[in-house]
């Protein structure tokens, strides 16, 4: 609470006498523009992205990375007053993820309030953390949460009348200035920055954020350090290492101490296959040597080989290591090749399973797997379906995701791909199709049961009902992303299925929009429905046809609604404002008198 004193002699008519000065308390409304400004601005948060990939890795082993923190480059990084960029560069599975991890917590462990530590995990197939937008935005949440008065920066560019930031917040480049701030009026005397995965990045724009980091970010090498991590990668090349204050750390000119790090990683995996499985001291030595001689210094390769040995009897761990290629693509090839020769209808369910997971926008958690699969919503069906496929697929916590870039990057290629469409051909036309199937069989008026339609988010949220929980978190993929699906499909394809005007996304449109927005609204998802009415309209713009019902209403909602709209209340009025603009007022007068 703020407040402000009065002292001095009280004059004219009181009740009661006041003795001595007034204080005048008065609510700190600061604290709630920045609670908005953090809610709107939709930051991902790279501290529970962190764990999430500890969890998914072995347990972090110090042999791993310890060694480049004698490396001269490091240090020279680390502890100089002239190098503010240190880029990490290595191939596919050599453990660039886990040393990133490991120097975040070794960074973490010598911390002092003089020091601030942000860090982001790019990661390729999650739609939220693939773009410049995400890795600005999870670096400044990393800022703020350590030093609040850089919220500043955020309050600034806060529309109060209008409860919507005054700037698009959505435009990397706006986030990049908005750090740039922040990096400024920072009061600590050192600032760590590490972004890991940049070639995980699907943004156009990484050349020329690159280039601004270079121009921009480095004005302070004593007190602002990036550091960076990627595969080789082309943008980087050309970007990066252009001055004194930049330097590089090869994993490939390193392989003898990546070598070693790999060799103790092998040591402790075989440790612990030896006593799951009894191996012996004899057996024990011969797996490592075998490991070690096809291994090519890559973590990742060890560790999908030691995951198939966990299922595998100790006398056939030996023949099983050596019936596999070293290298993962000849990895990858020879599991897919198996995989494909396994009973048909196993086999037909890992590929739609295989090809799903390619083109979705982020990882899918379990309930969302048979909505858009068509295939058995059976909770251990499915399991049993990711551990068929667990040298591509792995499940983490209620999530299946893929084991590694590299294994999306291989089937998303031409082996993986001839291979995948040599059984069935399932694309993006498919998934919208489950997609608008299953949220027009689950969508309903009023989805969870709310007493009254002007709710505050507050009053309903978070669901505790389980059920209700569950029915919302099954509708969340097909309802955020069915219109980037549809945006996907060859303009051709959409006029020739007729699509919008006479097929399913026409039919989801007359009977379910508003659903679906209230839907939206209760995922806290309305901006994005917003976005995507927009680009309905364009993907339309090749489309033979009127857009039915959606076009005046999106054109509304688009030019008149701020984006802060957060309860279901704020949705309703949006159907109300927009109705004279709707050419179907029964379908809307029906929904409100729903509630009534």
């Amino acid at each position: 609470m703020a407040s402000t004193s009065y002292s001095g002699t009280n004059h004219g008519l009181q009740i009661g006498n006041n003795h001595g000065p007034v204080t005048f308390h008065q609510s700190n409304i600061s604290e709630d523009i920045d609670r908005f400004c953090l809610q709107n601005l939709r930051c991902p948060d790279s501290l529970a992205v962190k764990h999430r990939l500890t969890e998914t890795k072995d347990k972090l082993r110090r042999q791993s990375f310890e060694w480049i923190l004698q490396d001269p480059q490091y240090q020279s990084w680390r502890n100089g007053k002239e190098i503010c960029l240190l880029w990490i560069k290595g191939g596919a599975g050599k453990g660039k993820t886990m040393m990133s991890i490991g120097l975040i917590d070794e960074l973490s462990r010598v911390q002092h309030e003089s020091t601030v530590l942000s860090y982001f995990f790019c990661q390729n197939a999650d739609n939220e953390l693939n773009t410049l937008e995400s890795i600005l935005k999870g670096l400044v949440l990393r800022l703020v949460n350590q030093q609040t008065e850089l919220k500043e920066a955020l309050r600034c560019r806060w529309d109060t009348k209008n409860d919507r930031f005054n700037e698009d917040m959505t435009s990397w480049r706006n986030l990049w200035n908005m750090l740039l701030e922040m990096l400024d009026r920072c009061t600590a005397s050192k600032i760590y920055m590490i972004v890991d995965g940049l070639d995980e990045c699907q943004d156009d724009g990484m050349a020329d954020f690159l280039k601004l980091v270079v121009r921009n970010g480095l004005d302070h090498p004593a007190k602002v350090k990036w550091l960076l991590t990627s595969r080789p990668l082309d943008s980087a090349e050309r970007a990066l290492l252009a001055g004194n204050d930049q330097v590089q750390v090869s994993l490939e000119l390193n392989s003898n101490y990546v070598s070693e790090a790999v060799k103790a990683y092998i040591a402790y995996k075989v440790d612990e296959l030896s006593r799951y499985h009894k191996y012996g001291q004899a057996l024990k030595r011969e797996v490592e040597i075998e490991l070690l001689t096809k291994a090519e210094s890559t973590f990742l390769w060890v560790s999908l080989v030691c995951k198939r040995l966990e299922s595998v009897h100790q006398d056939q761990a030996l023949t099983a290591i050596q019936d596999l290629p070293p290298g993962l693509y000849p990895f990858y090839d020879r599991i897919l090749n198996q995989l494909s020769e396994g009973e048909p209808d196993d086999v037909y369910k890992c590929i739609r399973l295989l090809k799903v997971m390619i083109l979705v926008y982020r990882p899918l958690k379990m309930e969302e797997v048979s909505g858009l699969t068509s295939l058995t919503n059976e909770y251990d069906t499915i399991k049993a379906l990711v551990n068929r496929c667990a040298s591509f697929l792995r499940m983490q916590g209620n999530n299946v995701e893929f084991v590694h870039k590299s294994a999306r990057d291989y089937l998303a290629g031409e082996n993986g791909k001839s291979t995948l469409n040599a059984h069935e051909r399932f694309g993006h036309f498919e998934i919208l199709l489950g997609c608008l199937s299953h949220l027009s069989k689950r969508l309903q008026v009023n989805l969870i049961d709310l007493p009254r339609p002007d709710s505050t988010r507050e009053s309903w949220k978070p669901v505790k009902d389980e059920k209700q929980r569950v029915q919302l978190s099954c509708l969340d993929y097909a309802a955020t992303f069915w219109v980037q699906h549809l945006g996907s499909i060859k303009p051709s394809m959409i006029v020739q299925t007729g699509l919008i005007e006479k097929g399913l996304v026409g039919k989801f449109l007359h009977t379910k929009m508003l659903e679906w927005l209230e839907c939206m609204s209760l995922l806290d998802r309305l901006p994005q429905a917003i976005e995507s009415l927009a680009s309905l309209m364009n993907v339309t713009k090749v489309s033979i046809g009127r857009f039915l019902i959606c076009r005046a209403f999106a054109n509304k909602i688009i030019e008149g609604v701020p984006f802060s709209i957060g309860t279901c209340a704020g949705c309703y009025t949006l159907f109300i404002t927009t109705l004279p603009h709707c050419e179907s007022l029964a379908i809307a007068d029906l929904y409100i008198c729903s509630y009534l």
